[in-house]
């Protein structure tokens, strides 16, 4: 069989640090189960090759089908969607037809297509197109200089919301922040309201204007499950975190409307196809509504991220609303978006000191002596969501950081358990940045899935804030991985982006080393414990079969095997061979959706 060969390879590495820009891509138009060498037919009954002549076949590569370590093939044959063999090369020939594009891997690595199982989409890309882009920048005078600037290019808006600052930038030397100063913002805007996020998304920068049209005063008191920082008068000093940026949040004008979500999801999907991403966990930004915008894609033949639609219980709506619009996006499914599942918060952020901490966090902050943060909802309220939502068979997602907020969390996953009796429910926890070796034992007994990020376990320039705020032994024992895994709880991967870069074999890189991927940082020693770190193949499973398993599509993608969606990426190194600092300089050769190549590099 001739193919031709697979041309030279563009440089993968698109993202670094404080930068999205995006190399060109080219579009075109259970969880342990066991691969094979046999064609099947759609019944699953065994199917003669003429009847699945590919449309693409792959093959003289390393096809790593994550069924097990150990099953490896060399050749994939897609016809349509689907894929219609896994084997060795001397049988892909009866799949080759007229018409079919042969590739030739010249030993490239196949594997499933990497997903995220927990990201904000379109992300920055709706922030760079339509507000006010702060990305890239690290100091208050640089902040200032770029919101000056859109606000005088776009003098009719309403009102100016941007992203995103570091707060590091307001660290003192006594390890206090105070954060940015409303008077900043005043001075570029005074007379309309503003809002700047911060990078995690948890705290914001906002000017007096946002403060007095959301009724915030020196008497207001912080809200449970956020603060506003205050100034030596006691007045609200323009830095909110979670709750009390709610508040704020709550008064500035909307300007995203699905025609500018549907523009920055182009560019977003575009991107994430460029990193090898066929799939991910979409915790939505916008209105309930924003699933009739992702099914118009669909519709046009145009959406390449196999997703999950998961909305947010917010504290301003009901339970009966949330569950309305959960049954309504479970009504529209289909093969490529799917949902039955809620987020919910349970506390913010260590960095903001709004995460719900076991011990106090120090001193130092200014938060008081033996403060622990506060739970989003009260014990009583957080317990009854997730136990009425699991009562409704819905997946229950929740946001826990600190130990206190897994500690909680666990409690109401014990109680809905205890409650609604014992089912397939593959409830989950993201973030689980601190934990009790008590609490990993529940974790694994209560079958929750641990959903994290691998790009946070290094020590990075979030690591330091969060140092500030519970001292060095604290912070770097943050993220027991290893341990979770040895467990027995599943563990898969995400990028939590915007928050941080969602490129998955950066992620890989530093869930195996857990220090820094990125050129001029991983030959130098920021790692955070690195002893918990995992073997290559653990950190792929986490972000290939693992998310597929977390988001009930472990039937129809996750592994590579026969009757299984065609989402793949080829790659042109072994990943789980090379020295664990190339892991990040591999380049995305191809990445195939739902059947298409949708990125060629």
């Amino acid at each position: 069989m001739s193919a031709p060969h697979v041309e030279q390879l563009l440089s993968r590495r698109h993202f670094v640090i404080g930068s999205s820009a995006l190399a060109a891509a080219a579009f075109s138009g259970g969880l342990w189960g066991c691969a094979s060498g046999e064609p099947l037919g759609s019944t699953g009954a065994p199917a003669s090759p003429e009847q699945n002549i590919a449309d693409i076949v792959l093959y003289n590569g390393h096809v790593q089908t994550m069924v097990s370590e150990s099953d490896v093939a060399s050749a994939v044959a897609i016809a349509g969607n689907k894929i219609v063999y896994v084997g060795d090369d001397s049988g892909i020939d009866a799949f080759v037809g007229d018409n079919t594009q042969v590739i030739d891997l010249d030993g490239k690595f196949v594997s499933p297509g990497f997903m995220d199982g927990h990201i904000h989409a379109p992300g920055n890309w709706f922030n760079s197109l339509f507000q006010i882009d702060l990305t890239g920048l690290t100091t208050n005078e640089e902040y200032l200089e770029a919101t000056r600037s859109f606000v005088e290019a776009h003098p009719d808006e309403e009102g100016y919301i941007g992203a995103t600052f570091m707060l590091n930038a307001y660290q003192l030397p006594d390890g206090s922040n105070p954060g940015p100063k409303k008077e900043d913002l005043d001075a570029i805007c005074p007379d309309k309201p503003m809002l700047i996020h911060d990078v995690s998304y948890h705290a914001a920068w906002v000017n007096s204007k946002a403060l007095e049209m959301a009724g915030v005063t020196a008497d207001t008191p912080d809200p449970e499950g956020g603060l506003f920082y205050r100034n030596e008068n006691g007045e609200p000093s323009g830095c909110v975190s979670d709750a009390a940026k709610g508040i704020v949040f709550a008064i500035m004008p909307n300007t995203m409307t699905n025609d500018k979500l549907e523009q920055a999801m182009y560019k977003f999907m575009e991107e994430a196809n460029s990193y090898g991403i066929t799939g991910i966990t979409n915790i939505t930004q916008g209105g309930f509504d924003i699933i009739d915008m992702y099914h118009k894609v669909e519709d046009e033949g145009n959406l390449t991220l196999r997703m999950r639609v998961v909305p947010t219980m917010r504290e301003d709506c009901t339970f009966d609303e949330v569950l309305s619009v959960i049954k309504s996006y479970n009504d529209s499914a289909t093969d490529m978006i799917s949902s039955n599942t809620v987020k919910i918060f349970y506390d913010g952020v260590t960095e903001s000191g709004t995460a719900v901490m076991l011990e106090p966090y120090l001193e130092s902050t200014g938060l008081g002596k033996d403060w622990c943060g506060t739970p989003v909802w009260p014990q009583e309220d957080f317990n009854r969501l997730v136990r009425d939502f699991d009562a409704e068979g819905i997946q229950v997602h929740v946001h826990a950081m600190g130990d206190g907020a897994v500690h909680g969390t666990l409690d109401a996953y014990e109680e809905a358990r205890a409650t609604n009796g014992e089912r397939d429910a593959r409830h989950t926890i993201t973030h689980v940045c601190a934990i009790t070796d008590e609490d990993i034992q529940r974790m694994a007994d209560l079958d929750v899935v641990a959903n994290l990020q691998f790009l946070m376990m290094y020590h990075d320039a979030l690591m330091d804030l969060e140092r500030a705020y519970v001292g060095d032994e604290r912070a770097m024992a943050m993220y027991p991985v290893k341990h979770l895994a040895e467990a027995g709880i599943c563990i898969s991967g995400s990028s939590d982006a915007p928050v941080i870069p969602f490129v998955p074999l950066d992620a890989i890189e530093a869930g195996v080393t857990r220090n820094s991927p990125y050129p001029g940082e991983e030959d130098t020693d920021m790692t955070r414990w690195p002893e918990q770190g995992l073997t290559a193949y653990q950190v792929l499973e986490a972000c290939t079969k693992n998310n597929a398993y977390q988001n009930f599509m472990d039937d129809i993608i996750g592994t590579v095997e026969v009757g299984k969606f065609a989402d793949l990426v080829v790659l042109d190194t072994n990943i789980l061979e090379v020295d664990a600092k190339a892991i990040s300089d591999t380049r995305v050769v191809y990445t195939i959706s739902d059947g298409r190549i949708v990125y060629e590099g």
